[in-house]
């Protein structure tokens, strides 16, 4: 399973997004197999980050519960916003429509 958690930070808040960030970091359970964060200018909303989070399968339930988990720091800053989507792997979303590489 695979989660995409899309997230704004004001960028006058980057000192505290970078405080929440350390407090998290690191401490993913063993079921996340990998995350990767990266983040762009979003105009006036901000920061916005990408967080690709690859989870063992049949995890999906507990990643869920952990991943917002890990999000709670955040929560705290004013102007801070996110969701959490799951998405395809291009091999899953071609079985969608019948094909296969």
């Amino acid at each position: 399973m695979i989660f995409m958690a899309t997230q704004w930070i004001p960028y006058h808040k980057s000192n505290e997004w970078f405080n929440a960030f350390k407090e998290v970091q690191g401490k993913f359970p063993a079921f996340i197999k990998k995350w990767q964060t990266f983040a762009i200018p979003d105009e006036d909303r901000g920061v916005k980050g990408y967080n690709i989070i690859m989870v063992e399968k049949g995890n999906a339930d507990e990643a869920l519960i952990e991943i917002s988990k890990l999000f709670t720091p955040f929560w705290k800053i004013e102007g801070f916003s996110m969701k959490i989507e799951p998405v395809f792997a291009m091999k899953d979303a071609l079985k969608v429509i019948g094909k296969s590489l």
